[in-house]
């Protein structure tokens, strides 16, 4: 008898699944501008590249340019930002296609592999903005996109999860997403108590 219920309730837990995949997928197909997983994590890939990298190097240059080697610290500042956004567009978007529905997964593996996700983008995109300084920068560059990206992809990857719909997000609701946290981060590098 226990064995007859114990089947009974697996084959009920299938057809809740089911369901609720169906429903999924018919509030995916109501979408109005449905963009995929790949698409949204390549904008939050290219802001997250974009904003904290600019509030550190404004930071550093905090007193201006003054100098001629000011100025080349500026221009190498803004050749090392513009790579951090496009490769964090890349492997925004190439980490992104890989993770499918994250709403097919439990709460804690979503975090999980936010944290893991966010560590590979971190090494891979920090190394190719670091590695402009006399290679030894990648290092530095990883460093410190750490931080950035293990807080910035949970922070997404947590609300895209609660906004998507079959794996995929409407438009106007993912901007305020990829836009907000990488300002959010950005603003906290500006922010005075930070560095204290």
């Amino acid at each position: 008898m226990s064995w007859l219920k114990a089947e009974l309730a697996c084959d009920e837990r299938g057809r809740r699944r089911l369901a609720r995949r169906a429903d999924e997928e018919s509030q995916a197909m109501r979408m109005r501008e449905p963009l995929s997983n790949a698409e949204a994590f390549a904008w939050f890939g290219t802001f997250l590249g974009l904003f904290p990298p600019a509030a550190l190097f404004s930071r550093a240059l905090h007193k201006g340019v003054s100098t001629e080697s000011d100025l080349g610290v500026l221009l190498v500042c803004i050749v090392m930002n513009f790579i951090c956004c496009v490769v964090g567009r890349a492997m925004g978007r190439c980490l992104g296609g890989k993770i499918g529905n994250t709403r097919e997964r439990a709460w804690l593996l979503t975090l999980l592999s936010a944290l893991l996700l966010g560590f590979f983008w971190a090494v891979v995109t920090g190394a190719a903005g670091g590695l402009l300084v006399f290679g030894i920068g990648a290092f530095f560059g990883a460093l410190c996109a750490g931080p950035v990206a293990l807080a910035g992809f949970p922070a997404f990857m947590l609300l895209h999860r609660l906004l998507s719909r079959g794996g995929m997000i409407e438009e106007r609701q993912l901007w305020p997403l990829a836009f907000g946290v990488p300002c959010v981060i950005a603003a906290l590098i500006l922010s005075p108590s930070v560095f204290k």
